[in-house]
């Protein structure tokens, strides 16, 4: 659980970034490629999608390609996101089904229950309170035969921040919030009704010229303000930041002077089972770090 999480600030700092996110969330869309990738592996024909947490709405063109006469509902909390996805549809798409996009928060959804056959969310669930609670609305609102599929940031994301912070001040570590580990996502997909639920994790290593280009990534697409707790005066406050920069480049190096940081992509899905089916099943993990 991430207790620390604040839906407040979420939306904001999102909603903030909206304008320029795309600028910045290589990551995102590449973590986005592979999780639209698992439907490589299934036979599914959705007429109606939902898209929770849509962002700007490269994963939602992802659903629109691969399934453009299904309707589909794209939802996020932030309000710039929701209206940039809108503005997007409208521009670039070739819609035949129908397109709305909404402002609701994952975990409270405005949508009656087992309306949609496919409910999919590329890398939101790291940012909401209680990710179970988010896993719990996906299954409600999943119709009968249907699908969820997931993706999110795993716990050894920005370690090496956590590291650094740490090694300033012990406390300091805390500043970064904590991702979901990949066997209390398991747990709760095995809390669900539902049938076939398998995870697998993909590890990503990216570099940086020096710390202050990963703060500005952060802040681009609107992560900082949503993932650090208790922030002095700007990102970390300007005497930390200096303090970090020197200690996160001494502790992790590469061997071209630029700096590394890590980030742990976790993927789910799960198919509707009736009530009294889906908590006999295990989840199945495999491990595909690359």
């Amino acid at each position: 659980m991430a207790e620390h999480i604040v839906p407040q600030r979420v939306r904001r700092a999102f909603g903030a970034a909206a304008a320029r996110y795309d600028e910045f969330a290589v990551l995102q869309r590449e973590i986005g490629d592979r999780l639209i990738a698992h439907l490589d592996f299934t036979k599914i024909a959705p007429r109606r999608i939902l898209d929770i947490g849509c962002g700007t709405g490269y994963f939602t063109g992802l659903l629109r390609r691969r399934f453009p006469r299904a309707d589909i509902v794209a939802v996020d909390i932030a309000e710039g996101m929701a209206r940039t996805t809108h503005a997007r549809a409208g521009r670039r798409w070739p819609w035949q089904g129908r397109r709305h996009a909404l402002c609701a928060d994952g975990c409270h959804l405005p949508l009656a229950d087992g309306s949609f056959d496919l409910v999919c969310s590329n890398l939101t669930m790291q940012w909401v309170p209680e990710p179970p609670a988010m896993l719990r609305e996906m299954r409600r609102v999943l119709a009968p035969k249907g699908l969820m599929l997931f993706s999110t940031f795993g716990r050894r994301t920005l370690q090496e921040l956590r590291q650094s912070l740490a090694s300033i001040e012990h406390a300091r570590a805390g500043l970064v919030l904590p991702f979901p580990d990949v066997t209390d996502l398991g747990n709760a997909l095995m809390a669900l009704a539902v049938e076939l639920p398998v995870t697998d994790t993909d590890l990503f290593t990216l570099t940086y010229p020096d710390t202050m280009a990963l703060v500005r990534e952060l802040k681009g697409i609107g992560a900082s303000s949503a993932a650090i707790r208790h922030r002095p005066g700007g990102l970390y406050g300007r005497a930390l930041l200096k303090r970090l920069a020197a200690a996160y480049e001494r502790q992790h190096p590469m061997p071209d002077g630029r700096i590394r940081a890590t980030f742990e992509a976790l993927y789910g899905q799960a198919w509707h089972a009736e009530p009294d089916f889906g908590h006999r099943e295990h989840v199945i993990p495999i491990r595909a770090d690359g």
